[in-house]
């Protein structure tokens, strides 16, 4: 019976190993043993995210029969770019916009087995956020030293932003509501780089808004007084008119005073009464009333209506220009002998 018992143990050995009955008993460092008990499942933070931003990749379940050895776990991005998993999550920006397949591999005692990722969709599109920001204007006018209101124009801001933040490039920032189309900022003298950030659930990213600066406007304004065709009748200036202009900062006003004198007469035009004033050189005190500032239209145009006026008198026409900038020109003058 001795001799004959070799026989019989390798009769059974070799039918339970046909059987997969010593595999399945978990032989140690078995391939067998490894790969039914090695596995992952992981989960994406979101599948849809712009460019620039990225996403969070987190294991939520493991299975490893070998504990003596740790699974090694490789992250494959989709871009040609992997990664080690470590600590229970693995993120990953993505620069441009495309579809990328992220795959999860776990390696351990010569086992290889892929992860199971939960989402719907192991796919994660990057696509360029939307958005266009630019000044309009760009640049304005102002004083030297002085500031000005700028308009900053949004359009195309995407449907899943959740908030819309405006740097003006000068310290301030504006939160503002993602259906806004345009938003303003008081700026002072300089030249200043703004941007946008757009937030969503995936985080935020910052885009260009351009840059907008203002200029210094020293440059006088133009004026001119309108001569009636028949300058010596004295009801040809029952309305002084003229035309004043300023391409920078523009118009603000054009300053009037009128005098009249005949012999050693002589009267000033008070404007807020519409009448001559008698005026005796240091005794009589100058009001504001005798000065107008008469507003400038759209055309360019200044005029002022005056009452009393006779032959027999000098008119003398005083008027000053004044843009917003503060730049005068003037005052300017014209007398007139009145003899009709």
């Amino acid at each position: 019976m001795t001799t004959g018992r070799p026989r019989v143990l390798a009769a059974m050995l070799t039918l339970a190993l046909g059987a997969g009955t010593v595999a399945g008993a978990g032989v140690p460092g078995s391939p067998a043993r490894a790969e039914g008990t090695l596995s992952g499942t992981y989960r994406l933070d979101g599948t849809s995210i712009w460019a620039g931003q990225q996403v969070t990749l987190t294991q939520t379940a493991v299975s490893d029969g070998t504990p003596e050895t740790a699974p090694r776990i490789t992250v494959d991005w989709g871009d040609s770019t992997s990664s080690e998993f470590a600590g229970g999550k693995a993120t990953h920006s993505y620069p441009a916009a495309g579809s990328y397949t992220v795959k999860v591999t776990l390696a351990d005692d010569g086992v290889t087995v892929p992860g199971t990722i939960a989402n719907a969709t192991s796919v994660v599109t990057v696509r360029t956020a939307g958005g266009t920001f630019r000044f309009d204007p760009a640049w304005n006018w102002t004083w030297p030293g002085g500031g000005h209101e700028a308009t900053l124009r949004l359009s195309g801001v995407p449907a899943d932003t959740t908030r819309v933040w405006v740097n003006w490039g000068d310290g301030d920032t504006s939160l503002v509501q993602r259906t806004r189309t345009s938003v303003k900022h008081h700026y002072a003298f300089g030249t200043y780089t703004a941007s946008v950030t757009l937030e969503n659930a995936q985080g935020s990213i910052t885009k260009p808004a351009g840059t907008y600066s203002l200029r210094a406007d020293t440059a006088k304004p133009t004026v001119a007084l309108k001569v009636p065709a028949n300058p010596t009748r004295a009801s040809s200036w029952r309305t002084v008119q003229g035309t004043a202009k300023d391409s920078q900062t523009g118009m603000d006003a054009v300053g009037v005073q009128l005098w009249k004198w005949k012999g050693t007469s002589e009267y000033y035009y008070n404007f807020a009464k519409s009448k001559w004033v008698k005026y005796t050189g240091g005794v009589t005190r100058i009001p504001a009333a005798a000065i107008k500032w008469v507003p400038v239209s759209s055309a360019g145009v200044w005029k002022v209506k005056v009452a009393g006026l006779s032959k027999g008198y000098h008119l003398e026409v005083d008027y000053t220009a004044l843009d917003r900038a503060g730049n005068a020109n003037g005052p300017k003058y014209r007398v007139q002998k009145l003899t009709k």
